[in-house]
């Protein structure tokens, strides 16, 4: 798939080209990366503790650094992209070798693992902004729409696949197995993203950190004053919510099928059905008001969790 992806991506042949390429191999293999010791970790921790509790938990710890990226929007804008890039792949390196060797010593501390897991979860989320602030800076103007679309497909299909994937590389290799794997992935994405080659703006560091938060402080009375933005912010954390209690029954319905291939088959599963909604059912939902699509994508989602 990656391949694939990048063998589209060849147009001319030049040094702006050849660095989106480089972006996107790095997003691909730093994404599957992620998902590796996500799911890696999810498992462990179940035959750490076989507590239903210590799951969601490490499923908190997972998703909640999405929620802080609002902090961070300042401090990406006033430094090298590519830099930061660069480090915060490599963190999620040391992170993953820590992770390594706490397995490899049999450590049973299952807060030291979700500690690790929150952080290296956190330095996995801003790398997402980062490189989205970069393809902008590796592409024509004209070139944005497909440019992103090759991000997008980099991102879910990548993550779709590994989320798949895992659960029979644990059952074929232990999990110290696949966190070695997955370290690998970390040496590749920081080595892909450090042949980048970008003459970035220099950056004016004009804005306050007080206006910055300001701004943010804005964001969120827009969203209490309004109705509507106060309803749909409701019913997502509600959704989600739910959704993320999915995950944690996936881990406990693998194990009571028999182990961790058939928690591969359950994440296949789910990546099969997700893979459908964005093109077969978006079809069909096109069709009516965003109103009526909104609610019975999400009322059919929270239905079958």
């Amino acid at each position: 798939m990656i391949v694939t992806l990048l063998q589209g991506l060849k147009g001319a042949d030049n040094v702006i080209n050849a660095n989106f390429r480089k972006l996107v191999l790095g997003r691909a293999v730093g994404n599957a990366g992620d998902s590796i010791y996500m799911i890696a970790m999810n498992w462990f921790i179940l035959q750490l503790t076989n507590s239903a509790l210590w799951i969601g938990i490490m499923n908190v710890a997972i998703v909640l650094p999405g929620v802080l990226l609002f902090l961070f929007g300042d401090s990406i804008d006033r430094h090298s992209k590519r830099r930061l890039l660069v480090a915060v792949e490599f963190s999620q390196l040391v992170i993953v070798v820590m992770l390594i060797g706490l397995v490899a010593l049999h450590i049973k501390l299952p807060g030291i693992y979700v500690g690790l897991v929150f952080v290296a979860a956190l330095f996995g989320s801003l790398a997402y902004p980062i490189q989205d602030t970069l393809v902008p800076l590796l592409v024509e103007p004209d070139q944005l729409v497909q440019a992103q679309a090759d991000m997008s497909i980099a991102y879910k299909g990548t993550d779709y696949v590994f989320n798949a994937l895992s659960g029979f590389l644990i059952s074929l290799c232990s999990v110290l197995g696949v966190l070695i794997m997955d370290a690998a992935t970390f040496v590749v994405t920081v080595a892909t993203f450090r042949r980048i080659k970008l003459a970035e703006p220099r950056q004016q560091h004009t804005r306050e950190k007080s206006l910055y938060l300001n701004q943010i402080l804005v964001g969120f009375k827009i969203i209490s004053t309004d109705p509507l933005l106060r309803l749909l912010t409701f019913a997502s954390v509600v959704m989600n919510f739910f959704f993320g209690g999915l995950n944690t029954y996936v881990v406990l319905f693998g194990r009571h099928f028999g182990g961790s291939i058939y928690y591969g088959i359950l994440e296949s599963m789910s990546a099969v059905g997700i893979l459908l909604g964005m093109t077969v059912v978006y079809r069909q939902l096109k069709k009516l008001t965003v109103r009526q699509s909104y609610l019975i994508g999400n009322f059919s989602r929270d239905v079958f969790d």
